[in-house]
């Protein structure tokens, strides 16, 4: 792959310093862990030869009760056009892949490399949200999972979940609490359709159903939106790994931000790295789920792998970037305001649809996602409003005046 073929894409985002977090008792709790034996694909095989003149993959992690030794940074597909993209993780040492129903075609994009490069990848997808009712069948799971095994162009995956739990948009925890899910999960195991289930979230709500299914299900790994700004996570992650659940982070580089974040690209790395270097330092955590669009976040991405120690430069974005985003960011889980509009506009998602909007260059799709809320739910409710959302907000948030600017942006 020639230097030439690859185009640059940058994000920056940041976050509250370490020391400020830890000294407070707040954020995600780091403690060292000890490297794990590196082991690739299934539990008996060895990982891949890489090419020593890039970045490889360091680290691999036990991946809870699966058994499997997977990257501890793992390839995230949305937005993903070609495959090649995919192949060139997988020479870089990755080899857990997380794809969706919902993130258009991309499920198919993955099965164009397969059934050739089947045994070199941990492939995890998630059911489309609005299939998990009170009322869905058996069937209609098992459906949907002979359907993404065809557009992945496989017969089995090895972790299936369940998208989005802890969404109050998609209804509450009797969702979740259908028992025909966990049937049709069963069968699929038996059937040799999955190995593995699991359930994804970054909604206000994921805490509180996170420890339905650790309590009361037989779930193989949780995958809840986390990074270096999170706060009240540690007891339902702390709880998945006393049960030997897997844990795989996603929305870990949620707070990026159009910045110019050259300044700190010393010694080789990046604040992006610094950020993933503080995430792998938490012991609970066995992979970081990444969305990767282009060859040089590879790169980046993995260089990551395996470092856990802050330079004090790194420290420093850190620090800077925490303090810029400290009242800006919306945290995954929290649902602070959550209740607090009279007009029931969805906060938490509309605040999400201007990250994309301004952050993740996802224009287009933040204004089509925000175009499909009603209009008495948009908003543009939000104008005249005295904005209880603001003042019950625990990170001092201007809720309101960011669902503002947020209408004007996203409304065509």
């Amino acid at each position: 792959m020639n230097d030439s073929d690859k185009s640059i894409t940058r994000r920056s985002f940041f976050e509250k310093s370490v020391a400020c977090i830890v000294g407070a008792g707040a954020g995600l709790a780091v403690t060292a862990r000890d490297p794990l034996a590196q082991t690739g694909g299934n539990p008996q095989e060895q990982p891949p030869v890489p090419a020593a003149d890039k970045p490889n993959i360091k680290e691999y992690r036990r991946l809870g009760r699966t058994g499997w030794k997977v990257s501890d940074i793992s390839f995230g597909n949305a937005g993903m056009q070609t495959p090649e993209l995919l192949e060139y993780a997988i020479e870089r040492g990755i080899n857990y892949v997380d794809t969706a129903r919902q993130y258009y075609d991309m499920e198919k994009v993955i099965g164009q490399i397969f059934p050739a490069k089947r045994d070199k990848l941990f492939v995890a997808t998630k059911l489309e949200p609005e299939l998990f009712t009170p009322e869905t069948t058996m069937e209609q799971i098992t459906t949907a999972i002979d359907e993404s095994l065809q557009r992945l162009n496989t017969d089995y995956v090895d972790c299936c979940q369940i998208h989005s739990v802890g969404d109050p948009n998609l209804g509450d925890k009797a969702r979740i609490e259908n028992k025909n899910i966990y049937e049709a999960f069963a069968k699929a195991k038996q059937a040799g359709k999955i190995r593995f289930w699991g359930a994804s979230s970054h909604g206000p709500k994921m805490v509180e159903d996170f420890n339905w299914l650790i309590d009361n299900t037989d779930v193989d790994l949780i995958m809840p939106g986390m990074n270096y700004l999170s706060r009240g996570l540690e007891p339902v992650i702390e709880k998945a790994r006393a049960k030997d659940i897997a844990v795989v982070a996603m929305k870990s580089l949620s707070a990026a931000r159009k910045i110019d974040y050259s300044e700190f690209m010393q010694e080789g790395r990046t604040v992006r790295q610094a950020l993933l270097k503080w995430m792998l330092a938490y012991a609970n955590v066995d992979t970081i789920s990444l969305t990767t669009r282009t060859f040089e976040e590879v790169d980046e991405f993995v260089a990551a792998s395996g470092q856990k120690q802050l330079s004090p430069k790194e420290q420093k974005a850190l620090n800077k970037y925490g303090m810029l985003l400290d009242k800006e960011y919306c945290r995954p889980g929290c649902a602070g305001c959550l209740g607090s509009c009279p007009k029931n506009v969805p906060i938490h998602d509309i605040l999400r649809y201007s990250l994309y909007f301004n952050s993740y260059q996802r224009e287009k799709y933040a204004i089509e996602r925000y175009a499909s809320l009603p209009a008495s739910r948009n908003a543009s409710q939000c104008a005249g409003c005295a904005g209880p959302c603001t003042s019950s907000c625990p990170y001092n948030i201007p809720v309101r005046n960011k669902l503002v600017k947020a209408h004007i942006e996203l409304t065509v």
